[in-house]
């Protein structure tokens, strides 16, 4: 069921949709948002199961519609979230979905993900990197600046959670070989298209 839809600041055609009690966050091109059942944010959350209870503070760098707070709600964790997302639009309808009595546990942050890190100095327990634009990886996310930013505000026992699409397989290989120098130890969650890192 359409909801609502019209042109974000950044996105030029978003779409609010409902679909098996489910709010979807749509493109023309890239479905961003799948409530409590997007398979990234499960098959992330649901590796890192024995970490989450540690869990205090989450630096979402993408937010779409927050699917990742929801299944971190659902399994019972309610940390603080940072929610960064370049487009008003889709970050105000993130905060309607997400609001409630857990708002105040919610930060949203209008800006580019490239110029929080740059300025940002807080530190995460975990950090969820879920940046597209289309169906597409901006170039800056996979440069050794952007990810080494990332790791470097992790607190210590902390996690780097990185949701890939792979477009060009000699893109795929370039991406991992730059993950791998800045995060020693961590594991690709093959999804199909989508390969999950989870950094240890």
């Amino acid at each position: 069921m359409n909801l609502r839809q019209g042109a974000g600041d950044v996105n030029p055609f978003l779409q609010l949709l409902l679909h098996r009690n489910r709010l979807q966050l749509a493109t023309t091109d890239a479905l961003y948002s799948d409530g409590d059942s997007y398979l990234p944010a499960t098959a992330a959350i649901g590796h890192l199961k024995v970490s989450m209870p540690s869990v205090k503070n989450v630096l979402v760098l993408g937010t779409g519609l927050g699917s990742l707070v929801s299944i971190i709600r659902k399994g019972g964790y309610d940390p603080h979230f940072t929610l960064v997302e370049n487009d008003k639009v889709v970050l105000q309808w993130a905060m309607e979905a997400l609001g409630g009595d857990n708002a105040r546990q919610l930060q949203p942050v209008c800006m580019d993900a490239m110029a929080f890190m740059n300025r940002n100095t807080a530190l995460y327990d975990l950090v969820f990197i879920d940046i597209f634009s289309s169906r597409a990886v901006p170039d800056f996310v996979t440069t050794a600046e952007f990810l080494t930013q990332c790791r470097d505000c992790v607190a210590p026992g902390g996690h780097v959670v990185f949701n890939y699409m792979v477009d060009d397989p000699a893109d795929w290989v370039h991406v991992q070989e730059v993950f791998s120098e800045i995060f020693v130890q961590h594991i690709v969650l093959d999804l199909g298209i989508n390969k999950v890192f989870v950094n240890y």
